[in-house]
């Protein structure tokens, strides 16, 4: 007894409340719970360029298959990776949405993909090592992105990051390697964004070819050199002469740590990833 009631005594209404609630909890998580996901399902959900929470459990479905998805779901991934590179969804422009979606067309490993890879280069290493695990299949492409540099020098930095992968996996023959020694050179010749040269460099040291060594090496220790290799311009056409000056001293300083035997960023890493 506590202040004249009766200690516990609202025991029995509680436990009947709750035993009524259960069921009804257990109910209601179990319509919160979707059922799986059918691979056909997926494509469909895909196919339409809707953003649909589907949408979103198809992309996860083909994540978690990775290699082992059908061809009608992995049509299906390398189309919607195509429409979101092309703005064909209404999806904001700053989203990060993007990645995901060139993770899980490289986690396909399949080489209908290769076009698609080749147009996501500009947004970083993982079309190069996606490219890369489907080497040699992917080379033509990726040379002739690199020969053609156009306005779209990340494409062609990225797709030497790309050559460079196949490099040192060893999936290149000596026939294979005689044009990827020519693209560059060319790189490494006339004009050419900093990022271009920079991984031209880094492609040239690997490929161990003497000549291109000593191309290196100059650009290392004469900053003229790299004056009348490195544009001006940035990708917007601006001239900015501080810009330019810092980015002259990012090319030398690169020449010279790589000589040296420092590695840098990106690295290879084969997808699927853990």
């Amino acid at each position: 007894m506590r202040n004249g009631r009766k200690v516990g005594g609202d025991a029995p209404t509680w436990a009947v409340l709750l035993a009524l609630a259960a069921p009804a909890a257990a109910l209601a998580q179990e319509r919160e719970v979707p059922p799986p996901m059918t691979e056909r399902a997926a494509a469909a959900a895909l196919a339409d360029g809707r953003l649909t929470p589907e949408r979103d459990r198809a992309l996860a479905l083909a994540l978690e298959l990775g290699p082992r998805a059908g061809p009608e779901l992995r049509a299906a991934v390398i189309g919607a990776v195509a429409a979101e590179l092309r703005g064909e969804t209404n999806r904001p422009k700053e989203s990060e949405a993007i990645f995901t979606y060139l993770e899980a067309v490289a986690q396909l490993r399949d080489p209908q993909a290769v076009p698609v890879l080749v147009e996501a280069l500009p947004f970083g290493a993982g079309a190069a090592n996606a490219l890369a695990d489907l080497s040699p299949g992917s080379l033509p492409a990726v040379l002739e992105a690199v020969a053609n540099p156009g306005e779209r020098p990340h494409r062609v930095g990225n797709g030497l990051t790309a050559l460079r992968f196949m490099l040192e996996d060893g999936s290149l023959s000596q026939r294979q390697i005689a044009p990827v020694r020519e693209v560059v050179r060319d790189r490494l010749t006339g004009m050419q964004h900093h990022s271009v040269v920079s991984g031209a460099i880094r492609l040239a040291l690997a490929l161990g070819d003497p000549e291109l060594r000593q191309t290196v090496e100059r650009l290392a220790a004469d900053r003229t050199a790299v004056e009348a290799l490195v544009s001006p311009y940035l990708s917007d056409g601006v001239t900015r002469s501080r810009s330019h000056r810092q980015r002259i001293d990012g090319v030398q300083e690169r020449a010279r740590a790589l000589l040296s035997g420092v590695s840098f960023p990106p690295h290879r890493r084969p997808f699927p990833h853990p």
